[in-house]
């Protein structure tokens, strides 16, 4: 059997591979955005953050709290996260989305980062609306990237419904 249509839902890097598997499936799907975030100083603060971390993760795999990975490569997953979400990177793959994406925006802080650095990533996802129609922000939450799929459900159910109904329309 094979499926001609799909509904895509990504969190966090998942979003990312949506956005490049949306932008390669013309047609055949019913949400990342770029920001140049990563700099020299945010590599070392994260590869720091990681071998802080680096004790305390095996305590959380078996809960699922946190993936099977070294520090090192969390910290390298981090990073590679940043480079992929460049706008120079990033930016042409949303351009060529030609399916409804909607997005649910986290505003609150994420762990690791400082004061408003989440809150200027934002806007970006302005601009990305602006040269593309298909893409929109269903919601901006009060959550962090962390707490948004527990505190903000709601607002991620409704975005999936609402692209959910268009591929309906559109069928």
């Amino acid at each position: 059997m094979r499926t001609d249509r799909v509904l895509v839902v990504g969190w966090s890097y998942g979003a990312y591979v949506a956005a490049h598997w949306a932008s390669r499936n013309p047609g055949r799907c019913l949400g990342a955005y770029p920001y140049d975030w990563l700099d020299e100083a945010m590599e070392m603060r994260i590869r720091k953050l990681f071998r802080q971390l680096n004790w305390f993760m095996p305590l959380l795999r078996p809960t699922g709290l946190a993936p099977r990975m070294t520090a090192e490569q969390q910290a390298n997953s981090n990073i590679e996260l940043g480079v992929i979400s460049r706008e120079s990177e990033l930016g042409p793959v949303l351009d060529r989305i030609a399916v409804p994406v909607r997005y649910v925006v986290a505003s609150g802080t994420s762990f690791g980062s400082r004061g408003d650095e989440q809150e200027r990533c934002r806007p970006s996802i302005d601009a990305v609306a602006a040269r593309n129609p298909n893409i929109q922000v269903s919601a901006k939450v009060r959550s962090n990237h962390t707490a948004i799929l527990w505190k903000d459900s709601p607002a991620v159910v409704v975005a999936i419904r609402e692209v959910a109904a268009l591929g309906r329309r559109g069928s």
